[in-house]
């Protein structure tokens, strides 16, 4: 309801108070007992005149019945047919007063009424407003699980920016830093720079468009070139509250990606770099620059280019995807290939946080992966995301998420998950539920905690774990992953005691678990090889391996969504 009828309605409001006065007054001198002779003739042609007009009475209004009060009656001589009318304009009054009771009682309005009306209506237009907008949390409200979930893999995205982090550790002197050694790149480097930085237009980026990124803050001497095409749209909206999003490509991004396409076939670096000047904010060429520059060594360049690719995504993502990614209900489908660049463009980039310490904003960005499709984790981030967990303080979210995710199919049989609970609960204060989950860890996984023993260099290995071998490749698999990327979280003073004081008390000649012969599955594959590590790769089935065809897009999914986007 607007101003505009609120107005209206308290108008027709003052109008009936004033009608029924009208007629109470009326009603008065009609009903008198004392009447004289004047009154008594006016009140019989004022009857008369309401019977002549009876038939026209159900058509007027309120107002019109108000001028027939008012009309002059016409000059008759009150002979002996007096009687009549009178009796018959008693009935009709009568039958009129009764009416009107019953019109006042539910039209006249009560002291007060007319603000309660006016509060009921502007709560009217604040429900309206509210219907607005899909009420999907309502629904996801009754299931406590999901509401849970949602809240564990809400992103700040605050925390996806790695100047935050750089500032709070180094001071605004890294950037100075990074500044000079941009200086001292040798030639290959500078012209590999230059080409990065080529400007389209001669300008850099506004103000405005690089701080409302969502993923990185962008820079100034970027070029002021648009996304060439790359969008988002929504995909399904679900009951749960979930909204699944896919990234588009149109027919001129297609275009770059088809030259894209014929650079690599050529195999000639130069023909990718300037491919990269004239397309500077298109996907791939970007995560390909990026790994020439990593391999001559320039890890600055690499990141910045990691960072402009993110920051292409972030000026496409849909008006909606914010408010989602931050309450932990965005989602992407991995079988969308144009989704996949993002999951590589950010992989690539938390190792780049990694090499700079940065593990505060590698694990928002694990946190964003992993809730993109927590239930599947194409990237397998479980085998990676307890570490980052312990380096960047993070203890208490992750032993929530592992609450939430400890099933059997999901974080329940994960070594690496068990085994550094342990160490989270014990750098939580929970210290007597750490040693009770990491003694039962290390007593289900011995051979893992044995080989921990020898990379942290201590020398006396307790009896009950001496000589634990793994009995399957993927047994061997996962003790080469969790020690050769977890032993430096446990080479401390206090890891370190607290590990021997819990392995020590496993007792000897106890009886391991059968062995775990399941078949090594095509997404911890691909994470295998998306570590570039040999010595990891090499357990890696070689019918896998030699699946994969490109670097930019490794071991695809089975059953790929190849959609084609209208022109």
């Amino acid at each position: 309801m607007s101003s505009r009828a609120l107005r209206k309605a308290q108008k027709e409001r003052e109008e009936q108070e004033r009608l029924a006065a009208l007629a109470a007054e009326e009603e008065d001198e009609i009903g008198g007992d004392d009447l004289g002779d004047g009154g008594l003739s006016r009140s019989v042609f004022s009857m008369l005149n309401e019977i002549g007009n009876e038939s026209s009475q159900d058509d007027q209004d309120e107002g019109q019945e108000s001028t027939e009060d008012k009309t002059q009656p016409a000059k008759e001589n009150p002979g002996t047919e007096n009687f009549r009318p009178t009796l018959v304009a008693k009935k009709k009054k009568k039958k009129r007063k009764s009416n009107k009771g019953t019109q006042n009682s539910s039209k006249e309005p009560v002291p007060g009424s007319e603000v309660d009306e006016i509060d009921a209506a502007l709560r009217a237009l604040s429900t309206k407003s509210t219907d607005a907008k899909p009420d999907e949390a309502a629904a996801s409200a009754e299931d406590p699980e999901t509401e849970n979930l949602f809240k564990l893999f809400s992103v700040e995205t605050s925390h996806l920016h790695a100047s935050t982090e750089m500032r709070r550790l180094f001071g605004r002197a890294a950037f100075e830093d990074e500044e000079e050694g941009a200086g001292r790149r040798n030639r290959d480097q500078q012209r590999l720079a230059a080409a990065m930085r080529g400007r389209i237009g001669g300008g850099g980026l506004a103000d405005l468009a690089r701080k409302r990124n969502i993923f990185v803050q962008g820079r100034e001497n970027w070029p002021s070139a648009p996304s060439g095409g790359l969008g988002m749209e929504v995909v399904e909206k679900r009951l749960d509250g979930v909204v699944e999003y896919a990234f588009v490509h149109n027919g001129a991004y297609k275009d770059s990606q088809r030259q894209f396409e014929a650079c690599v076939a050529s195999m000639d670096p130069e023909r990718m770099i300037q491919h990269l000047h004239f397309n500077p904010y298109h996907i791939s060429t970007l995560l390909q620059v990026s790994e020439i520059a990593k391999h001559q060594g320039d890890h600055a360049v690499a990141g910045e280019l990691l960072e402009r690719a993110l920051f292409s995504f972030g000026r496409a993502v849909h008006s909606t995807f914010p408010y989602n990614i931050s309450h932990g209900k965005a989602r992407l489908s991995f079988h969308r290939p144009e989704n996949r660049e993002f999951w590589l463009a950010v992989w690539r980039f938390v190792a780049n946080l990694s090499m700079r310490s940065l593990f505060r904003t590698s694990y928002e960005w694990l946190k964003l992966l992993l809730g993109l499709d927590p239930f599947n984790d194409p990237y397998r981030v479980c085998l990676v995301i307890d570490q980052y967990a312990i380096r960047s303080k993070q203890a208490d979210h992750f032993l929530d998420v592992y609450k939430a995710l400890d099933k059997p199919w999901l974080w329940g049989n994960l070594p690496n998950v068990q085994l550094t609970c342990g160490l989270a609960m014990n750098q939580a204060r929970a210290l007597s539920d750490g040693k009770q989950q990491l003694y039962q860890s290390a007593a289900r996984w011995p051979w893992i905690t044995a080989r921990l023993f020898q990379e942290l260099e201590i020398d006396h290995i307790p009896p009950g774990i001496w000589g634990a071998m793994p009995r399957t490749d993927r047994e061997m698999l996962e003790m080469e992953m969790y020690v050769k990327r977890a032993k430096n979280i446990w080479n401390t003073p206090e890891a370190k005691d607290l590990l021997i004081e819990v392995v020590s008390a496993i007792p000897a000649g106890i009886k391991a678990q059968d062995p775990n012969d399941i078949p090594i599955s095509i997404d911890e594959a691909r994470h295998v090889l998306l570590t570039e590590d040999p010595e990891l790769i090499k357990h890696i089935p070689r019918d896998m391996v030699a699946k994969v065809s490109s670097a930019s897009d490794p071991l695809p999914p089975e059953n790929d969504a190849l959609i084609e986007q209208p022109e």
